[in-house]
């Protein structure tokens, strides 16, 4: 059950937390109090999504966390799956809601998404909102219900036609890669021959790439050195005898003309030992330019097959090695598709029997619903007796199945061949319709309360909240749905937002929601109200003003009529 439920900066509320018991735990208030925003902060701590309009003004950010007791091992292996340690018997959803939309998810501390924390509370906890009737009035919703009320039979043989469906339509898809037949088979030979043809042309080395990397990076290294080589003979001995080594010569010719200056003369020989060494140089880089080896047509071609590889790989998954196993693919397709008449026919008689094995087990499928159907039918049959639907006729619809000879792959689906409807007669001698064509707002409310029901049996969801769902019930009605609340609540913990006086009589736990204004800013609180309290706020449900007079009195014998009730069952 739900224990704890702790609200920061969640719209008016700036700080609550909330005890909730076993039982049946009503929660009242004005219109306007704030009731829906405690039913946004138990969905945002669920996981549903956030909307940052539900922070406090001024505020950064809002915070919500739920404390459930849960010991069942279901949910102890679910934990355990995303890879949580299980506290003993107590699960602690938080979620952190940011003005920046971010969001900070926690199951017992440890960080999770927004899907995780869903998959957790959805075995936590159920919800039911005023409007949740509209989602019963969806044909689709139905067979489900059916189903998981049906049970291990019906699971069964859903599950044999789940494989034979999947083993069915592989065999399609085999068929389909077949190529079909004519001209649609002779394209795909002709292209799988051209992917053939052209990775072999190519005649692929293992690692092939890698190596031609490392040895255009060499080569890359070597054009580098011999520029070097070249630059600097260059600037030494050009050909047009403006290099160094020449003019260095005619510097010392020229200086040594000079007559008479011991300077000059020395000068002269300084430059000469200069044109020497330079010219040694020279020589010296001319032979180590003659023994560098260097081929700059080999970096060329090395560019054009890393290209070539380079192609190959974008076209066929980019990796050498998935270039060759997309040819040992062409090859098997290309042999398939050679032999594809042979194929072809064992595909086909492959797919026949596989859709007679589905239609038959469709057809016990079928069976198993049909039995279940009537079953279901009398327990909703019963639940809207109880809620003062007596003389109302449920029943489940099932369109008629084609015909063995008409079947074909597209009309299976994950429930087999059933389309299954449910069919309401709310008055005496009018005709069973669907739901959704002749279920009024209260009629509505209570076959969904019937209905959920007997699903909260099926879904060992112990945990249940139902956000107004008493909307367009009155007098006799709001009795015997708030007699129904009470039943539901021996058994799981409830927590009822109700405008009912009824259902507020019927609470074991009764907390008032109301807003408050405090130093100009409006607050929304909730007390857990003792038993004048309550009385006092069951008189306002049923109109009454003030602590004394006739709405009080009728208060309490309403709140003693609950308690005499909740004790014969």
């Amino acid at each position: 059950m739900l224990q704890t439920l702790s609200i920061q900066n969640v719209a008016l509320i700036r700080s609550l937390s909330l005890t909730l018991d076993r039982g049946l735990n009503v929660l009242s208030g004005e219109t306007g109090a704030g009731k829906s925003i405690l039913i946004d902060a138990v969905n945002l701590v669920l996981g549903v999504r956030g909307d940052r309009d539900l922070i406090q003004y001024g505020q950064d950010r809002a915070r919500v966390e739920a404390v459930f007791c849960d010991d069942a091992p279901e949910t102890k292996a679910l934990l355990e799956e995303m890879g949580i340690e299980p506290e003993e018997n107590e699960i602690t959803l938080s979620r952190v809601l940011y003005a920046s939309g971010r969001n900070v998810c926690r199951i017992n501390g440890e960080l999770v998404n927004n899907a995780a924390l869903r998959r957790v509370a959805e075995r936590l906890i159920d919800i039911h909102g005023q409007h949740e009737h509209q989602s019963l009035l969806r044909t689709a919703e139905h067979i489900g219900l059916l189903d998981a009320f049906a049970g291990v039979v019906v699971k069964k043989e859903k599950q044999a036609v789940a494989a034979l469906l999947a083993q069915s339509r592989e065999i399609k898809k085999r068929i389909e890669a077949l190529g079909g037949i004519g001209e649609d088979r002779e394209r795909r030979l002709d292209v799988l021959r051209y992917q053939i043809n052209e990775i072999e042309r190519a005649e692929l080395q293992e690692n092939e790439d890698e190596a031609l990397q490392e040895e255009r990076r060499q080569l890359m290294e070597g054009e580098k050195t011999a520029q070097s080589y070249a630059y600097v003979l260059n600037c030494l001995a050009n050909e047009d005898g403006q290099g160094a080594v020449t003019l260095l010569r005619d510097a010392s010719r020229e200086i040594r003309d000079v007559k008479g200056d011991e300077t000059a003369a020395k000068l002269a020989d300084d430059i000469e030992q200069a044109f020497f060494a330079m010219e040694a140089a020279a020589d010296e880089l001319r032979l180590l330019q003659d023994a560098f080896d260097y081929d700059p047509q080999r970096l060329d071609q090395i560019g054009e097959r890393l290209d070539e590889l380079q192609t190959l790989k974008r076209k066929y998954g980019g990796s050498l090695e998935s270039v060759q196993q997309s040819l040992v693919r062409a090859y098997e397709q290309l042999e398939e598709l050679q032999n594809a008449e042979q194929t072809m026919a064992e595909l086909e008689q492959a797919q026949k029997q596989a859709l007679a094995e589905l239609y038959a087990h469709s057809l016990l499928l079928h069976e198993a619903r049909e039995k279940a159907a009537q079953r279901f039918a009398a327990a909703v049959q019963k639940e809207l007796a109880d809620l003062g639907m007596q003389r109302a006729q449920f029943s489940v619809q099932f369109l008629p199945l084609p015909a063995k000879e008409e079947i074909a792959l597209p009309m299976f689906g994950e429930n087999g061949l059933d389309t299954v409807e449910f069919m309401l007669s709310a008055n005496p001698g009018e005709p069973q319709k669907p739901l959704a064509k002749v279920a009024s707002g209260g009629e509505a409310s209570r076959i969904m309360l019937a209905l959920k029901n007997i699903a909260a049996n099926l879904d060992g969801i112990d945990s249940l909240i139902f956000d107004e769902i008493d909307t367009g019930i009155s007098g006799r009605m709001a009795q015997v749905v708030a007699e129904k609340m009470a039943q539901i609540a021996k058994t799981r913990q409830v927590i009822c937002i109700t405008h009912l006086a009824q259902l507020a009589s019927m609470a074991d736990t009764h907390y008032l929601i109301e807003k408050t204004v405090e130093n100009d800013e409006t607050r929304t609180r909730v007390h857990r109200l003792d038993e004048t309290a309550r009385q006092k706020e069951v008189a306002r449900l049923l109109g009454g003003e003030g602590e004394s007079g006739h709405g009080m009195l009728h208060a309490g014998e309403l709140i003693e009529k609950a308690k005499a009730y909740k004790n014969s069952l």
